[in-house]
């Protein structure tokens, strides 16, 4: 389809819905991926001889590279648009599982995960996301909860299928077939996804990426949201990375325990497109301040589960709506806070959040764990974390009624 430099014949088009489905399987891989590495822990763990806090470490620098490549690639894309960066990000993420199967310590794990699949990954995740903000207007919300549906579906299928090969073949065979997955989707994404509409006056470079961003760190709003993200993903990461492997220490079988990954992620995809629809009623802001109403619910259904299978499904049911919500409304709600302007700089400053989040939790938590000899402490930490973004929460929800 031809479109006019604006992308004004793109704009809520059926091929803008093509891009966003090829979005959504893109994305879906990325975080997939990184989301199910809770699967992998035992085995990693085994294997290299390490304790849980060094082990969950390439869990913790992947996620800071994940989440944080958005400082880069926010500006890039604002620049040169999505394609030539989906290429970049896909091939390191592929080469970085290929050589993660192939590390024989852990230092080299947690340098070819971290890089290649979380840098490389989250290369592509922030200006894919971004794209898809531009190309629509009146179906917005509706494209980004597809997008954000493709997270959970990876979740959903990625982490049942590492258990299977892990199971029969280890984890090492596991991160090759992954790698091969990853080359068949990002190919057909480079196929579905769309150049960005030329705007007038883009932003060019990355002083005008620092200028943007400077505008975003004076709003109240943006530093609330800022705040509460990273508190959320704290808790929100200890869940993925620990849920395995605490399932297991309480008595639930490998593969069940496993499942609980994929219990949260095909629970997310509930969350990401019903409670999009809910954010009609109430806005974008006060929907993400009910799934941190949500989220310490389900812990409190981990804390007290004790091996008991029927309450762990129904925390990682739990956990799945509520963070899904959050995830999927993230987008909508910057958009709100701040306008369309360098929306890919703004997704990127966003996004570090989740990867501060990532690089604390998982490896703080993993020692607490080995020190402790308990998961109830743990927990605990979780419980009053998400506690605490509902609190950081609050002054972005007057600034956005007072700023319309």
């Amino acid at each position: 389809m031809n479109t006019n430099t604006d992308g004004s014949t793109l704009i809520d088009s059926p091929r803008a819905w093509v891009a966003a489905v090829g979005v959504a399987a893109a994305n879906g891989l990325g975080f997939g991926t990184v989301y199910t590495f809770g699967t992998f822990f035992d085995a990693m763990l085994d294997e290299f001889g390490s304790g849980s806090g060094p082990t969950a470490l390439i869990f913790g620098v992947t996620l800071l590279f994940f989440f944080g490549s958005g400082l880069v690639s926010g500006p890039l894309y604002d620049r040169i648009g999505p394609r030539p960066i989906l290429v970049i990000g896909g091939l390191m993420f592929v080469v970085g599982l290929v050589v993660t199967a192939r590390a024989d310590q852990l230092w080299l794990g947690v340098v070819a995960y971290g890089i290649g699949v979380g840098f490389g990954g989250g290369l592509y995740v922030v200006p894919l996301t971004a794209l898809i903000g531009v190309i629509f207007n009146r179906y917005r919300a509706m494209a980004l909860a597809v997008v954000a549906v493709g997270n959970g579906v990876g979740t959903l299928v990625l982490s049942p299928l590492a258990e299977s090969i892990i199971s029969g073949d280890g984890w090492r065979r596991a991160y090759d077939v992954i790698a091969i997955i990853g080359v068949v989707v990002i190919a057909l994404a480079l196929v579905a996804v769309v150049p960005a509409p030329v705007r007038p006056d883009p932003p060019r470079g990355f002083g005008a990426a620092i200028v943007s961003a400077r505008r975003v760190a004076r709003l109240g709003s943006f530093r609330s949201l800022f705040a509460a993200s990273v508190l959320m993903s704290i808790s929100l990461f200890i869940a993925f990375g620990f849920v395995v492997p605490f399932a297991i220490d309480a008595g639930v079988s490998r593969q069940s325990a496993s499942a609980l990954v994929g219990v949260i992620g095909f629970s997310s995809v509930f969350g990401r497109l019903g409670l999009m629809a809910v954010a009609r009623h109430l806005g974008p802001v006060r929907l993400l301040q009910l799934t941190l109403i949500l989220q310490p619910m389900a812990y409190l259904l981990w804390l007290v589960a004790d091996g008991r299978y029927p309450i762990l499904v129904a925390f990682a049911l739990l956990l799945g709506v509520s963070y899904g919500g959050f995830v999927a409304v993230i987008p909508e709600t910057v958009i709100r806070l701040v306008g369309l302007e360098g929306l890919g700089t703004t997704l990127g400053i966003g996004f570090l959040a989740f990867g501060l989040g990532g690089l604390i939790g998982p490896p703080a938590a993993g020692l607490v764990a080995d020190a402790a000899d308990s998961s109830t402490i743990t927990i605990l930490v979780v419980i009053g974390l998400v506690l605490a973004a509902l609190v950081a929460s609050i002054p972005m929800g007057r600034a956005s009624t007072v700023d319309g």
